[in-house]
């Protein structure tokens, strides 16, 4: 297994991101994936912008990593983008466990680019992983579920989400010593904000005010996600990328969890086995 410290920070991030994308689906219910997503990020970047400018400041030299992170914020938003479309249209229980697969790619490249060494256990959860989402793919919902709104689309944005987040949490490895942990999160919430306002302009989505009622959800939403991204952040400037982007990737437990108590969504039977495969993938990545 992974350090202590791996430990911690991978499945701190798990906590908080299962926890947001459980509000954030009963959110894009509401307003729409969208919203969701352009109050998300301004939240976290009126939070987390003094913060970095207080700890970090010293590191906003220009540099290279600079263009790096503008880049991967693009990556990032139309990630999150994809993850909030898939919870509005699919099943939150089927969809969550397929975007949170993207450890896979993670520690693939992790190998690939930063010489990682990932053992036979390692090599078998990646195995296990793509055989979960396959089942997942495939299976028709349970009877007694609400019927999805588009179950198509929900799938889609879940796979474009996963291959996207596997390359994001990759590549952050290459940006957050050089310009910070604060600073990286509130840099991509940036330009998720600017995209969103550009692509708004030119009709391509829409950006409206929200209720009133609405913004304690946005708001936990922006702080939980922020804080799981720096906690992230924190953990790979030292630690594994492929241990604690897998961990991190437990996220869906935490929010299949809440979905099942709370939305009391059910799973068939080879959507279980999906699911399971999925966790036991992800847990033998970090091994």
């Amino acid at each position: 297994m992974g350090t202590e410290s791996d430990l911690f920070f991978g499945l701190s991030t798990a906590l908080g991101y299962g926890t947001s994308d459980f509000v954030a689906r009963q959110a894009a219910h509401r307003v729409g994936h969208v919203h969701v997503l352009f109050y998300m990020e301004l939240v976290g970047l009126i939070i987390l912008a003094p913060v970095a400018f207080v700890f970090e400041r010293g590191r906003w030299v220009g540099s290279d990593a600079w263009l790096l992170v503008l880049g991967l914020g693009v990556v990032n938003t139309f990630s999150t983008l994809f993850l909030y479309r898939s919870f509005e249209y699919g099943v939150l229980s089927v969809v969550s466990p397929i975007a949170s697969s993207y450890p896979a790619v993670t520690a693939a490249l992790a190998v690939l680019f930063l010489h990682e060494s990932v053992a036979a256990p390692a090599a078998l959860g990646i195995v296990l992983v793509l055989a979960g989402i396959l089942l997942l793919s495939r299976a028709a919902p349970h009877p007694e579920n609400a019927p999805p709104r588009d179950a198509r689309a929900g799938l889609l944005s879940a796979f474009a989400a996963f291959a996207g987040y596997g390359v994001f949490y990759f590549a952050v490895k290459y940006v957050v010593a050089d310009v910070g942990p604060v600073t990286v999160t509130a840099a991509v919430r940036l330009v998720g904000v600017v995209l969103l306002l550009v692509l708004a302009a030119f009709g391509v989505v829409r950006v409206r005010g929200l209720p009133r009622a609405l913004w304690p959800h946005l708001g936990a939403i922006g702080i939980l996600d922020s804080l799981s991204f720096i906690a992230y952040n924190v953990g790979i400037l030292g630690g594994s990328v492929a241990i604690i982007g897998t961990l991190s990737g437990l996220f869906s437990a935490v929010t299949i969890g809440l979905a099942t108590g709370v939305l009391h969504e059910r799973l068939t039977r080879t959507q279980l086995v999906g699911v399971l495969s999925v966790f036991l993938g992800v847990v033998l990545i970090a091994v």
